[in-house]
């Protein structure tokens, strides 16, 4: 099997994130089973990593983050677009916003349809509620009540929620009692998050800390991931850099990626697995011929309407609301409440801008606030925010290497905005929120538009906005696609086609993108792989 100096585990998981806590839970439950998880960071220990509102200081923060970058986008004005993703225990679910969403249900039923099988939204929908504990729903049959993921309601939402919400019912649109609860999720509402007790639930609080003292579950810190070991077509072990020492796990039974879209599908390429003459010109032996590895590439895109206002009811810093701050920052460190347990993204909704659409294209997410300025973790002043996402974008990009090296970051080309219909609906996603702000119900917060500004009021200019200002809201996937074709890396059971011993299990095998935030979708994916992994029958489909 290897040296006598290799350590060997029957499961190897690479990657701490959302998917790999779920896994490194549920395939350590046998006793006669033994797991590690290998995470890049280091321990979740940092202290903002509990505090909600704490989400903007940590987004980008760099020694927590991998510090990715795009090369440039045509589609954004040439500009390099961040793209944060957590390199700490936990990954993206210590560093993220920490919504509650699932997606649309038929983004699941897509799934299926493209041969998928066992992958619809009723076949789905049980993985999803084992993991949720969810405080509001608990007698909801599309809920959870017992599971390890706390999901709550925002505990004491900011006052302009309200308006916000006023605001679009006076404009027609239809509030929606429980985004994760129907068949339809449209309309405006109040959002649910991971949070527990005024702090972060991650996955590590949720699936990791109640288990940590399990004897037959490892977890290294501060370990690279930099290959997947091969003997003939079958995965055998990782190779891991530790602080400069090269070491080799073996692994008995199976190794499971789960490094996220863009760890994952690096460490194929970097193990040989992909494409065989692009991995040669790079210096790289190929060891599987698998063309779609790094393919596929998507992600959601937003642009913001941002309004400035003197109104201290917005979260913000200022002299005029000091007292209440200080206030909030008692009530936190004494209680776990108010200001500093909120993601601060508190409200959205689903709407689609044109007609002739199954499911709502643009997702909209409410925040009382203005966006910091980057490197400051809470905005300076007051002022609130529409941040419409784009859903479904046509647009699809690449990941490759830019070396053999493992601790260089892999050139990322999402072609963002490359496809010309999808600036179209973000263009009609900024007419709606300036309606929103233009309602009676925000009359009383005398705002000013800082953007896109009223200089940018006819159809190219809000367009050329867009182009130089939209971000990526971090939810990248499918670049180890699932399905059955040539454009596909892994099968419906996760395993890496051609392979033995090998599977991803994370946001890179998702065959599109959902409507709306990952997370809870990679929980839900990470469930499912466990139970294919330990050979267990899936769950009954749930009666829908």
């Amino acid at each position: 099997m290897g040296s006598g100096d290799d350590e060997v585990f029957d499961f190897l998981i690479a990657g701490s994130g959302t998917a790999g806590c779920v896994l490194a839970n549920r395939l350590s439950a046998g006793r006669d089973v033994s797991v590690c998880m290998i995470e890049a960071g280091p321990p979740d220990s940092n202290p903002l990593i509990q505090i909600p509102a704490a989400v903007a200081a940590l987004i980008n923060h760099k020694t927590l983050g991998w510090g990715y970058k795009t090369v440039p986008q045509a589609g954004m004005a040439g500009r390099e677009i961040p793209i944060p993703r957590g390199r700490v225990l936990g990954g993206c679910s210590s560093t993220n916003g920490m919504v509650y969403y699932r997606g649309h249900p038929r983004d699941y039923d897509d799934w299926a349809a493209a041969g998928n099988s066992g992958w619809s939204f009723r076949e789905v929908l049980p993985y999803f509620t084992r993991s949720e504990e969810n405080l509001r729903f608990q007698d909801a049959p599309w809920h959870g009540a017992d599971g390890p993921m706390r999901v709550t309601d925002i505990e004491q939402p900011n006052p302009l929620n309200a308006a916000f919400l006023e605001a679009t019912e006076s404009l027609g649109y239809p509030r929606c009692p429980d985004f994760n609860g129907t068949l339809e999720p449209e309309g405006f509402n109040l959002r649910q998050a991971n949070i527990r007790d005024g702090r972060r639930e991650s996955g590590v609080t949720a699936f990791i800390n109640p288990i940590r003292r399990r004897p037959n579950l490892r977890i290294l810190t501060r370990a690279l991931v930099t290959r997947v070991l091969l003997e003939d077509k079958r995965a055998v072990g990782l190779e891991i850099n530790v602080e400069g020492t090269v070491r080799r796990l073996r692994a008995r039974r199976e190794v499971i990626l789960a490094g996220g879209t863009i760890g994952s599908a690096q460490i194929l390429l970097l193990s040989g697995i992909g494409p065989g003459r692009e991995l040669s010109e790079l210096g790289i032996l190929p060891r599987h011929e698998s063309p779609a590895v790094g393919g596929n590439y998507q992600d959601h895109v937003a642009v913001g309407v941002i309004n400035r206002t003197d109104n201290t009811d917005s979260y913000g810093v200022s002299l005029k609301a000091l007292p209440k701050d200080v206030l909030s920052v008692f009530n936190y460190l004494l209680f776990r409440r108010g200001t500093l347990s909120s993601n601060v993204f508190e409200s959205m909704g689903f709407l689609r801008t044109c007609e002739g659409l199954d499911r709502p294209d643009i997702q909209f997410v409410f925040q009382p606030a203005m966006r910091p300025k980057p490197g400051l973790p809470v905005p300076i002043g007051h002022g609130y925010a529409m941040n419409p996402v784009l859903l479904y974008p046509a647009s699809r990009g690449r990941l490759t290497l830019a070396s053999p090296d493992p601790h260089v970051a892999p050139l990322i080309d999402p072609r963002l905005l490359a496809e010309p219909g999808d600036i179209e609906p973000l263009y009609r996603s900024i007419l709606i929120s300036r309606r929103v702000f233009q309602a009676p119900a925000f009359a009383r917060y005398q705002a000013e538009e800082l953007l896109p500004g009223p200089a940018r009021q006819d159809e190219n200019a809000i367009k050329e906005y867009i182009r130089e200002y939209a971000v990526t809201v971090h939810h990248p996937v499918s670049t180890c696609r699932m399905g059955r074709g040539a454009d596909s890396v892994v099968d419906p059971e996760l395993r890496v086609h051609g392979l033995q011993g090998l599977r991803v299990a994370d946001a890179s095998v998702f065959p599109g993108l959902i409507g709306g935030n990952t997370n809870a979708a990679v929980v839900m994916v990470a469930e499912k792989a466990a139970d294919m992994i330990l050979g267990k029958s899936p769950l009954p489909a749930a009666e829908i």
